[in-house]
Order: structure tokens, then C-alpha cells, then sequence
């Protein structure tokens, strides 16, 4: 009687670890995956920053300056490209 119980409780220990193990393999699936996400979002948040500094700085300013607003320094030369339909 006493082994059919040990034998009971040997199988009831050895089905629950394989489901821990099968469990087991899930979270480490689970923690790889969220171990990439936080890289990933770690360089878009540097991304971010660097890109946040270049729009505080002057250079950035100038570029709009520049591409919007179409202004140039005095001792700059502006050449402009002539429309085909403009120089008939």
C-alpha cells in the first residue's frame, strides 16, 4: 500500500514538472520577446532624443529658414532654376 502511494505521488510529481518545464520554455519565449521590444524602444527613444537636440539647435533653424522661407545668408549667391514653360 505504501509503495502504490509513493508510486502515486512519484507520477503526480513527475506530470507536474513536465507541465512547469513546457510552462518554463513559454516565459523564456515570453522574456526573449520583451527583452527585443525593450531594445527596440530603447533606439527609438535615443532616436528620439538625438532628433529632439537637432530641433533646439540653430542648425535646424537655418535648414527652415532656408527650405521654407527661401533665406540666405547676404554673402550668398541664390541661383534659380528657370521653368521650361516660363522661358518660352
Amino acid at each position: 500500500m505504501i509503495t502504490g502511494v509513493v508510486l502515486v505521488l512519484c507520477f503526480i510529481i513527475t506530470y507536474s514538472s513536465f507541465g512547469l518545464r513546457s510552462q518554463l520554455r513559454e516565459n523564456a519565449a515570453v522574456e526573449a520577446d520583451l527583452e527585443a521590444q525593450i531594445s527596440e524602444q530603447e533606439e527609438v527613444s535615443q532616436d528620439l532624443e538625438r532628433e529632439s537636440e537637432y530641433i533646439r539647435s540653430d542648425d535646424y533653424i537655418e535648414e527652415l529658414a532656408r527650405e521654407r522661407l527661401g533665406l540666405v545668408h547676404d554673402n550668398e549667391i541664390v541661383f534659380q532654376k528657370q521653368d521650361e514653360t516660363s522661358a518660352q
